[in-house]
C-alpha cells in the first residue's frame, strides 16, 4: 500500500512538472512583471518563448542558487535574477545568438563576481562625486581614445543620476599610438592645480585639436590662468603622475582604453549606457 501511494505521489508530481514546463514554454507562467531593466509588453510570442527557454537554462550567479527562471519566481524575487532576466530580454530583442548571450552572461558574472577585487590607489586622483559613495567607478582612459570620448556623456549622466551614491575617478592611461595623449593628460593635471580638472577633462574630450596650440585654446576656454598653465605643463612632476597612473593600470592588467573598475571589480560588458548603468545598479543593490 505504501509503495502504491508513493508511486501515485510521484506520478502526480511528475504530471505537475510536465504542466509547469509546458506553461513556461509558451511564457504563460513566466513572471514578466518582475523583469528589471527591460520592457516586456512589446515582445512577440517567439521572443517570449526564447527568453523563457534561456531563463530556464541560465544559472543565476549571485544570491539565489538556481536558474534565472527559478530564482525570479521565488518570493521575494531574487534581484540578480530579475536583472539577468532583463539582460536576456534586451539581448533577444537585439537579435543576439544563444552563444553571444551566453558570453554576455559570462561577462556579467566576471564583472560582478571577479576572482580578484583590485585595490586602486585613489590618493590625489581626480574624482567627482562624494568621497563616501557606495559605488566608485575608476576609469583608466586616454583623451585621444574615441571609445573614451563616446563613453564620457553617459558616464556623466550615470554619476548625475546617483549624485549621493556614485563617484567617478579618472586614471590617465595614454596609449602609445596616441601621440597627443600624454600632453593632453598633462594639460588636465595642470588644470587640476587651478581647481578646474573636470572642466578641462570634459573640454578635452570635446576638442578636435590636441596640439600644443589646441590644448592652450582649451585652457583659455575653461578660464585657466594661461601664464600659470604654461609653467605647470613644463613641470616634469605632472608627466610623472601620468606615468604612475599608467604603471598602476598595467599592474592591474589594463591593456586598452577605456577600462573600468566598479568598486574594484573590472567591467567586461558592452560599453553602452544601458548595460553599464545596469552594472552600476546591480552594484548599488548588492552594496545595500
Amino acid at each position: 500500500m505504501k509503495r502504491t501511494v508513493s508511486a501515485a505521489i510521484r506520478i502526480v508530481v511528475g504530471l505537475g512538472l510536465v504542466w509547469a514546463v509546458g506553461a513556461a514554454a509558451d511564457g504563460a507562467a513566466f513572471p514578466w512583471d518582475r523583469v528589471v531593466g527591460a520592457t516586456t509588453s512589446s515582445l512577440t510570442q517567439e521572443q517570449k518563448d526564447r527568453v523563457v527557454a534561456l531563463a530556464g537554462t541560465t544559472a543565476n550567479y549571485q544570491g539565489c542558487r538556481g536558474t534565472v527562471a527559478e530564482c525570479i519566481a521565488r518570493d521575494p524575487a531574487d534581484p540578480t535574477a530579475a536583472r539577468l532576466a532583463g539582460f536576456l530580454v534586451r539581448r533577444v530583442v537585439a537579435g543576439d545568438s544563444d552563444a553571444q548571450i551566453a558570453d554576455g552572461v559570462a561577462n556579467r558574472r566576471r564583472s560582478a563576481r571577479p576572482a580578484r577585487v583590485a585595490e586602486i590607489d585613489l590618493f590625489e586622483t581626480n574624482c567627482t562625486g562624494p568621497a563616501n559613495a557606495r559605488v566608485t567607478i575608476v576609469e583608466f582612459g586616454d583623451f585621444q581614445c574615441p571609445f573614451c570620448r563616446a563613453a564620457e556623456p553617459f558616464l556623466e549622466r550615470i554619476v548625475a543620476s546617483h549624485a549621493s551614491d556614485v563617484r567617478l575617478c579618472f586614471k590617465h592611461f595614454p596609449v602609445r599610438s596616441h601621440d597627443r595623449a600624454v600632453p593632453a593628460s598633462v594639460a588636465a593635471l595642470a588644470a587640476a592645480r587651478q581647481g578646474k580638472y573636470w572642466e578641462m577633462h570634459r573640454a578635452l574630450f570635446q576638442a578636435a585639436d590636441l596640439s600644443d596650440a589646441g590644448l592652450e585654446s582649451v585652457a583659455r576656454q575653461v578660464g585657466l590662468d594661461l601664464a600659470r598653465y604654461r609653467a605647470d605643463i613644463a613641470d616634469e612632476t605632472l608627466r610623472e603622475e601620468v606615468e604612475t597612473d599608467k604603471l598602476e593600470g598595467q599592474e592591474l592588467g589594463v591593456d586598452r582604453t577605456p577600462t573600468f573598475f566598479v568598486n574594484g571589480k573590472q567591467y567586461y560588458g558592452p560599453l553602452t549606457e544601458v548595460e553599464f548603468a545596469d552594472r552600476i545598479e546591480e552594484e548599488l543593490a548588492s552594496s545595500r
